[in-house]
């Protein structure tokens, strides 16, 4: 069970990150060609959609078997003395940049998309000839949170691969 459970958490961190690298590097820089408004919304809807669907099934799997390895096949020594082990200080940062991660998330998710969004329509409604400095702006603003998410996320696999060599995360400091 701790083999299949290290698998599957391995897994949805792999569905999380890969996506969200393809995303930031290829995906969104290529509706940055689509001159019709309505059709990049359009395409972009359909495209964070399917990410969005495919990050929350991961963010739980990884919730619940990250639970399930801290407390289950985690030796109860170094759980209940984390901070005389490598495992405290590597799992503390960790947390703090998964926690991170996901307030970049929030954030992004329920204000920068939403303003994008509003803007967006906006500048459907206003016609051709609309200007879109403060909708480029925005875009501006979500590539560059979704750069940060995109290093948080890496650094947590970084982080995780220590803790799995317990050769360095189980050596007394």
């Amino acid at each position: 069970m701790d083999t299949f459970m290290i698998v599957i958490h391995v897994l949805a961190a792999a569905l999380l990150v890969g996506p969200q690298l393809l995303l930031w590097i290829a995906v969104v820089p290529s509706t940055w060609i689509i001159q019709n408004e309505a059709l990049r919304r359009d395409v972009t809807r359909v495209i964070t959609a399917r990410y969005g669907m495919i990050a929350g099934v991961s963010l739980i799997g990884i919730l619940i078997t990250g639970f399930y390895l801290l407390f289950v096949t985690t030796p109860a020594p170094i759980r209940e003395h984390m901070n005389e082990y490598n495992f405290g200080p590597t799992f503390s940062v960790k947390m703090l940049v998964f926690i991170t991660f996901l307030g970049l998330l929030v954030y992004h998710v329920f204000s920068v998309a939403r303003r994008i969004s509003r803007l967006t329509d906006a500048a459907i409604e206003a016609g051709p000839d609309a200007d879109t400095s403060a909708l480029d702006s925005q875009r501006r603003v979500s590539f560059v949170v979704s750069f940060f998410m995109l290093l948080a996320s890496i650094a947590v696999l970084v982080l995780g691969a220590m803790l799995g060599h317990h050769d360095f995360s189980y050596v007394k400091q």
